[in-house]
């Protein structure tokens, strides 16, 4: 199973980072159920992720948050 390290920032917040499966990110995201969207290439089962990346919900004030990963194992 492919795993990932990965970035949630939103500011005046620390940042959650984290190693792990593509699941474990997707658990966090339900958690903190950001505004926005999350990124389509993860909420579709058969997409293909993107060894690397970044997504910005650019919102003023408190909604703005941000997700970065890496691909580092699979």
């Amino acid at each position: 199973m492919t795993i990932y390290a990965w970035t949630i920032s939103k500011p005046g917040r620390q940042s959650i980072k984290n190693v792990g499966h593509l699941d474990e990110l997707l658990d966090n995201l339900r958690v903190l159920d950001p505004k926005g969207s999350i990124p389509r290439d993860f909420v579709t089962l058969n997409a293909t992720i993107p060894d690397r990346g970044a997504y910005t919900h650019r919102e003023a004030g408190t909604e703005e948050w941000s997700l970065r990963w890496t691909r580092i194992d699979g």
